[in-house]
């Protein structure tokens, strides 16, 4: 249900039921192939319970412009916004059809028959800063689009590649070591063999096949736990460490008193302040914050 709570105009109200995500006719998408099948499984299950507000809506509205704007901005040898629907065959015997939405796919300009794949990722400086050889998640994505075209279309697929638009860009954060020094970012992505395509392709389906599955740690976005060298009277950690035995190592180096190691408890980053629209409804995250005495709340 899409609720309003802030009273924002009636526009973003509008924007948010028209900008409700489909699949198409597929059994799952390739975002939801790579990612948690719990999460995918309980969003199914409890889809007529889920709230958005529109005030959570903030990144979707960019993201969107950023797509219509460039998607109308496209020249005529482009193909843009174009979904792609493919049945594979589980070693199960079950059929699944997967779709995935390429948001540009052009012609390679060193190979006559070949096509260079890209995908628009509205994102924050610190996360090109982290990620300058790209992201886990946006291999897995860019490379089940490639598998896709290749099954599908028999194209040919010369380069994968992130464009990031970094939305908090500033000349001043731009100046800084290690930041990106323009607020758009081409991130070349490996291309897979067509066979380590295949495998993890039927090896995510197994995954959303099995009937119990819980999340991983990098499903939940786990932080794991740390050993913080601490200081009397300050709110933040003079540093951190892996290990207890490192961070006691280094408190002889500190000059002065009142310094103490102290214990961080890992955090599941998605399952907190609502990253995950189905924490509520996940037993397993209930039964760690049981476990943990809501330490991770």
């Amino acid at each position: 249900m899409i609720t309003n709570k802030h009273n924002l105009p009636k526009v973003f109200e509008n924007f948010a039921r028209s900008n409700e995500y489909s699949r198409g006719e597929s059994d799952i998408s390739v975002t939801s192939l790579i990612d948690s099948p719990q999460i995918f499984k309980l969003k199914e299950l409890n889809k007529d319970k889920l709230d958005v507000d529109v005030s959570d809506q903030i990144f979707s509205i960019l993201g969107t412009a950023v797509h219509s704007i460039l998607e109308s901005s496209a020249s005529d040898d482009c193909i843009v916004e174009e979904r792609i629907f493919h049945k594979v065959k589980h070693p199960s015997g079950k059929q699944i059809i997967i779709s995935g939405a390429v948001d540009l796919r052009e012609k390679c300009p060193d190979c006559a028959d070949g096509w260079i794949v890209s995908d628009y990722k509205t994102c924050t400086v610190n996360t090109v800063r982290y990620a300058r050889e790209g992201k886990p998640e946006w291999e897995n994505q860019l490379n089940c689009y490639a598998y896709l075209l290749r099954s599908e279309r028999k194209q040919k697929i010369c380069g994968l590649r992130i464009i990031a638009l970094c939305r908090d860009w500033s000349a001043q954060k731009g100046s800084i070591a290690g930041n990106p020094d323009t607020p758009i970012v081409t991130i070349e992505i490996p291309i897979w063999d067509e066979d380590k395509a295949i495998s993890f392709v039927q090896e995510r389906i197994s995954e959303h096949l099995k009937e119990d599955s819980i999340c991983s740690p990098a499903d939940r976005w786990m932080r794991p736990g740390k050993y913080a060298v601490m200081r009397e009277k300050r709110a933040t950690a003079v540093k951190l460490f892996q290990t207890e035995e490192d961070a006691n190592e280094y408190l002889p180096q500190l000059r002065g008193g009142g310094y103490y190691v102290q214990y961080r408890e890992s955090q599941n980053i998605r399952c907190m302040n609502n990253y995950c629209e189905v924490s509520a409804y996940c037993k397993q995250w209930s039964d760690m914050k049981e476990a943990l005495g809501d330490s991770n709340e």
